[in-house]
């Protein structure tokens, strides 16, 4: 019985120390989360009775640092930051008494009163300082008096921080004197500790994801600005070449560039268009604009002016050749006609001079000619020699005709339309150059369906020269065709006999009449113009010519001459030879109202 009693005696004593040990746990679990609630709740009390307190004097800091700098030097940026601190400051006294965190303050101290007063002042601040201009001279002393007027807004929240911070303190002497008890200084360890690693984890996780932010945002902005690099390259006219100093290989070309060699970067023609640019560059980098100066021939008998630039960049991460040309063609073709129409500009006067002495001595040849017909019609036998007077008589005549034609073609011409015989301005024209046709035994043929009363409107002497140019053009060809078949007869060992049979040189001149145009056809059997000079014949400097015997501007001014006509001047190849044809206005009017 008394083993029994041992043995429920035990039994209630380990029951009793479990109970008492669970009573302990439970216990001391719950003075650990009363204090741990009570600890949360002075946590919390400090953090909101100061914090806000803390960010309004901050923001009053910053904005009075704000002043001070906009009173040292105003400007535009600097007034943007003033009114942004402003409107933070604004948006911070309304927290120090209508927030959760300010009606725990308010408990410490008033901060309704003093910050009301403030905040219609701060908005009359704002309103000011929006309406100040930087570059006024007056704006720096407004600012220092504004700045003045916020003094006391600061005096009495440092008066509000001050107090909280009091406050705090005394809430954590109350906290360190919790923290000192026995029980709850290793909960109260443990807890600190882990929030504070807890803390320490958040933090840095925090900043590795605004470290990775910035990086993103730098990549961004990066590619951004590479974007629109290219961009600025792709809109620039001049033409832009990337290319691997190593291996000439072109990696990159804006479109100026590629409408200049070839649009694909795989073109065998924009390796050799490096190697030229860089054999004429001579030094490897020659970043001055203008160092640069070349000629380059795109295909056979396609040459074009470049200038611009070398130098080597970063592309992509590699040091690249950055070749910077511009096509000068244009502008050294508009230099070269300044000059050719100075020379004829000159020419013409000298021609015209030439012109008016010549005629004082043919006058007195024909006053002596005539003078000895006169002497010798009595005389018995006199024929022969009046037959060589005759002729003497007709070369003064002809003399006289060519020194007439040079003088109206040295005139200036005028600037007004004026209406002329369409047909006899061909005929003169081709007058002009008939002798010439003549020795070099060229037929030339003129087949006028066209009145002399047909007229049209322009500078006759101009449009003489359009014709003349026009005629000489096909003379010249076929001393290029003969020149050609010589060559040819030479590499076949042909003798000159075997070409007896050649067909004679003709140049055939029709005027003719579509509605209210007149049309001119000049067309030859001189063998044609070449297919590519044939696409670009009117432009300036475009010629099949040696430069001694043509400047490659007769049938580019004929365009302008024509086209100030109000007309179109076209060639192409037609049979054996080649057909210039000119179309311009003409009109019968003026002659039927002269008739009348």
């Amino acid at each position: 019985m008394i083993l029994a009693r041992n043995s429920r005696s035990i039994g209630l004593l380990k029951l009793g120390l479990v109970v008492a040990s669970v009573a302990l746990f439970l216990a001391t679990t719950l003075v650990y989360v009363l204090q741990t609630r009570q600890q949360a709740f002075l946590t919390a009390t400090i953090r909101s009775s100061g914090w806000v307190a803390y960010q309004a004097q901050l923001e009053f800091v910053k904005t009075q640092a704000e002043f001070a700098k906009l009173a040292i030097v105003p400007s535009t940026l600097g007034m943007d930051k003033l009114m942004l601190r402003l409107e933070l400051l604004r948006s911070r006294l309304p927290l120090l008494y209508d927030s959760d965190e300010g009606r725990v303050l308010s408990d410490i101290v008033d901060t309704r009163g003093p910050t009301q007063i403030f905040e219609a002042r701060l908005d009359q601040i704002i309103d000011e300082v929006g309406k100040l201009d930087p570059e006024d001279g007056g704006t720096a002393r407004e600012l220092k008096k504004l700045s003045q007027q916020l003094e006391p807004l600061g005096e009495a929240l440092q008066t509000i921080l001050m107090q909280s911070v009091a406050y705090n303190q005394e809430i954590f002497q109350r906290e360190r004197a919790m923290a000192q008890r026995p029980g709850a200084l290793p909960l109260v360890m443990l807890f600190v500790s882990g929030a504070c690693l807890a803390a320490v984890l958040i933090l840095q996780a925090r900043r590795d994801r605004i470290r990775l932010n910035e990086v993103r945002e730098a990549q961004a902005a990066l590619a951004a600005m590479e974007e629109n690099l290219r961009a600025v390259i792709q809109a620039v006219p001049a033409c832009v070449v990337v290319a691997d100093p190593d291996t000439d290989k072109v990696n990159f070309i804006n479109p100026s560039a590629a409408a200049l060699v070839s649009p694909s970067l795989d073109d065998p023609a924009w390796p050799r268009f490096v190697r030229a640019i860089r054999a004429a560059a001579g030094e490897p980098d020659t970043r001055r604009w203008g160092a640069l100066s070349m000629g380059y021939a795109r295909s056979p008998g396609d040459i074009i002016s470049l200038r611009g630039s070398v130098g080597t960049v970063l592309w992509e991460q590699r040091p690249q050749q950055l070749i910077v040309v511009v096509d000068t063609s244009q502008v050294r073709n508009a230099e070269l006609q300044v000059m050719q129409a100075a020379k004829l500009a000159t020419l013409g006067e000298m021609a015209t001079a030439i012109a008016h002495e010549l005629n004082q001595p043919l006058a007195v040849i024909k006053m002596a000619v005539a003078n000895a017909r006169r002497l010798l019609d009595p005389l018995p036998g006199g024929e022969p020699v009046a037959a060589k007077l005759e002729r003497i008589s007709a070369q003064v005549d002809r003399a006289k005709r060519i020194t007439d034609q040079v003088r109206r073609y040295g005139r200036m011409p005028t600037e007004q339309l004026l209406p002329f015989s369409l047909r006899h301005a061909v005929e003169l024209a081709a007058g002009f150059v008939a002798e010439q046709f003549r020795a070099a035994n060229i037929v030339l043929s003129i087949e006028a369906g066209v009145p002399a009363e047909l007229l049209v409107f322009g500078e006759q002497t101009m449009f003489e020269q359009v014709i003349v140019n026009v005629l000489i053009n096909a003379r010249d060809a076929f001393e290029t065709q003969e020149i050609r078949e010589s060559q040819e007869r030479r590499e076949r060992d042909t003798p000159p006999a075997a070409a007896a049979g050649t067909a004679r040189r003709e140049v055939q001149v029709s005027i003719g009449r579509e509605g209210e145009r007149a049309v001119i056809a000049v067309q030859d059997n001189a063998g044609g113009v070449p297919e590519d000079i044939l696409e670009r014949m009117f432009e300036p400097f475009a010629t099949t010519k040696s430069t001694e015997k043509g400047t490659g501007l007769g049938l580019s001014l004929a365009r302008s001459v024509v086209r100030d006509m109000n007309g179109t001047i076209v060639a192409e190849n037609v049979g054996a030879g080649a057909r210039f044809t000119i179309t311009v206005p003409a009109s019968l009017i003026n002659a039927s109202r002269d008739a009348a």
